[in-house]
């Protein structure tokens, strides 16, 4: 009897954290790019054989494009591995 009536409290007190932590802001890390005033969206990403970030620039259709070239080099080289016999 002892434990349910526990229960309920803790149950009843973690409500109102979670519509806290619903309405809390997001991180920094989560926060999706947002176009500046020209239109450009700007993101940070990883340059090989180095620690620091290159901020990259770019229209939203030439993000877009990037996406689709990208895609599609995966794929043809997924098409184009060579059979491998046992």
């Amino acid at each position: 009897m002892m434990s349910l009536v526990i229960a309920a409290v803790l149950f009843a007190a973690g409500e109102p954290a979670a519509a806290q932590a619903a309405d809390a802001p997001k991180p920094a890390a989560e926060k999706s790019p947002k176009a500046n005033k020209d239109g450009m969206i700007c993101v940070k990403e990883a340059v090989s054989g180095s620690k620091m970030k290159s901020r990259i620039c770019m229209t939203q259709a030439e993000w877009d494009a990037r996406k689709a070239n990208d895609r599609e080099m995966v794929d043809q080289a997924q098409r184009n591995r060579p059979l491998q016999s046992n």
